[in-house]
């Protein structure tokens, strides 16, 4: 009897339901697909009282409720079943009504699961293959593709910001990535022609966007424009450590007669260092908005640490800038190197120095200048390890070599403007030269260059920096708007080149991994678009902020925030998290 029923009945019926979750999936991801080429209008206007729920997220949603449903029935059809045969007292004819019902309910069962889970399934895999992510991926202005590559991935940060709006139509596009790339997946360099003056002799990579079998490796997308993809001749694009690149476009880009929509792809044929892809099939994507405006204001600084003219400075205190605006990366970050008699090598990184009088000799202190805070703050810590009065090495609350300015000296940093058409000094990512006195007027080196004084004294600080009240959200909180940026406020001053997305992140409760130093390697463990680390400022200390970006977190999902030990103050003393709330 039972081969004969599954023939006649298990079978075509499966088929079909099998037939009909690919018809379901398909028409869910269309609307996805389309939308993540432009905006349909399909959105819910949130002035409506709806919400802001878009059309597909609600298909999805009401896809599974109905297939909820459908389990519900069969599960009651199941329990029916068994009441007949419990009640049959022995009566042939209602024993065989039982079991043909609860035959009945389970097929049903197991086919309404399976559809559950073809559904499931086939849209991941095509959202994973058009744009690297899940469900609530898309387009329209403002929503990123590429699921957690962005902070949970390969990438620490991109500029313009997701979703940015108001963007000047000569800005340069930036891309920061936690590793080195293969060069020559981005960057062709048999083409030069559009290269910044004296670029060579700043040690920048410069050519024109790689290709693959013709198409530019990375596709600057007109979205108002059907689409139109600048060809990889018309942007020139820039490194100085194969880990930031910044791209240059030769014509400016939108119109001046209107806004403009556009994308940046990643494509999945950028390679890591080691050969391996960057991004899974389809790169990486994300949104944002052109104006129809020139910025020609140049950019000034709004903070420094230490401040000017500051006495009894620990050594061990790291330099930091601030910017009212981000920067272009490759001007503003290097190593400088310097000679045994503490002179600047040669075509060594100049564009900001730290330097002290020694006996009428002006002598430069090495070490690394790094960008974070979204392009905005510069970092500097020296390469000379910090040692006691015996000359043997400190070890910090890190249990590592702090290191330090040179003690009981005046301290002179140098932030220079550039000269025109050139990156010898700090330019904001309109290619506007410093304004370093802060008159909105670009006048050039040494006008321009911002130049201040401070004091170290011979001692150290040592203390770790703690976290302390209030957190946003609240600890456990649930009900949380989706669009809530997270926030842990420190007690001091923090090291803005450890407030970065491998020391501070945010990943689904369900992936969670045992070991506190450790995040996810599940890219679908992350918020779908990404997320970033920024700091601001708080009566002397900072707050750190993660940003998630649309369609921002996924509903009804418990979610773990992490800040490591890897965070540091401005002193190199790390964070210890069983310190604090």
């Amino acid at each position: 009897m039972l081969p004969s029923l599954f023939k006649q009945k298990i079978i075509p019926t499966t088929l079909c339901f099998i037939l009909a979750s690919f018809i379901v999936a398909f028409f869910i991801y269309v609307p996805l697909s389309v939308s993540a080429q432009a905006s349909l209008g399909i959105e819910v206007p949130g002035s409506t009282g709806l919400g802001t729920t878009n059309l597909t997220e609600i298909i999805v949603k009401v896809v599974r409720i109905v297939l909820g449903f459908l389990g519900i029935i069969a599960v009651i059809i199941i329990l029916y079943g068994g009441y007949i045969w419990m009640t049959s007292v022995g009566e042939e004819d209602k024993i065989n009504k039982a079991k043909k019902i609860l035959i009945n309910g389970v097929i049903g069962l197991i086919i309404i699961l399976s559809a559950f889970a073809i559904v499931s399934y086939i849209i991941s895999r095509f959202q994973e293959i058009t744009t690297g992510g899940g469900p609530g991926g898309g387009g329209g202005p403002g929503i990123d593709i590429g699921g957690g590559a962005l902070g949970g991935g390969v990438l620490e940060n991109v500029y313009p910001e997701p979703g940015a709006t108001d963007v000047p139509r000569n800005t340069l596009i930036m891309v920061s990535f936690k590793e080195a790339m293969a060069v020559s997946t981005i960057i062709n360099e048999n083409e030069q022609s559009n290269c910044p003056l004296g670029f060579e002799s700043q040690g920048i990579t410069c050519g024109i966007v790689a290709t693959t079998a013709l198409e530019p490796n990375i596709r600057v997308i007109n979205r108002s424009d059907n689409d139109t993809v600048l060809s990889a001749d018309r942007v020139v694009v820039m490194t100085s450590n194969d880990k930031d690149f910044v791209f240059d476009p030769v014509d400016y880009l939108g119109n001046p007669n209107g806004y403009t929509d556009y994308a940046v792809n990643l494509s999945d044929n950028i390679d890591k260092g080691n050969g391996s892809p960057a991004f899974l099939l389809g790169g990486y994507t994300w949104f944002f908005e052109i104006s129809n405006i020139l910025d020609l204001m140049p950019p000034h600084i709004i903070a420094v640490i230490p401040v000017a003219g500051a006495t009894d400075v620990y050594k061990n205190t790291a330099v930091q800038i601030d910017f009212d605006e981000a920067i272009n990366i490759i001007t503003a970050t290097g190593h400088a190197t310097t000679t045994a008699a503490g002179q600047l090598e040669p075509d060594t990184f100049d564009n900001i120095t730290v330097s002290y009088d020694d006996e009428g000799i002006t002598k430069y202190v090495s070490g690394t200048f790094l960008m974070s805070n979204r392009f905005k703050t510069v970092t500097f810590v020296t390469d000379a390890v910090c040692v006691d009065e015996s000359g043997n090495p400190v070890i910090n609350s890190c249990g590592l070599e702090p290191k330090c300015l040179p003690g009981d000296e005046q301290i002179t940093v140098t932030v220079k403007a550039a000269v025109s058409e050139t990156l010898s000094g700090i330019v904001d990512t309109a290619g506007n030269s410093l304004d370093g006195n802060n008159n909105g007027e670009i006048e050039g080196p040494p006008t321009d260059n911002y130049v201040w004084d401070f004091s170290t004294n011979n001692e150290m600080d040592l203390i770790p920096p703690e976290i302390v009240e209030p957190l946003e959200p609240e600890r456990d909180a649930v009900g949380v708007p989706k669009n809530k940026r997270v926030k842990a406020l420190f007690d001091s001053v923090l090291l803005s080149s450890t407030l970065n997305t491998d020391n501070i992140g945010i990943f689904k409760e369900s992936c969670n991994v045992p070991n506190q130093a450790d995040f996810p390697e599940d890219l679908s463990c992350y918020p779908h678009g990404g997320f970033t680390v920024y700091k601001e400022n708080v009566n002397g200390a900072h707050r750190v902020v993660i940003r998630t970006y649309n369609p921002n977190l996924d509903s009804l999902t418990e979610y773990n925030t992490r800040f490591t030990s890897s965070i540091k103050d401005i002193y190199q003393n790390c964070f210890y998290p069983a310190s604090g709330p």
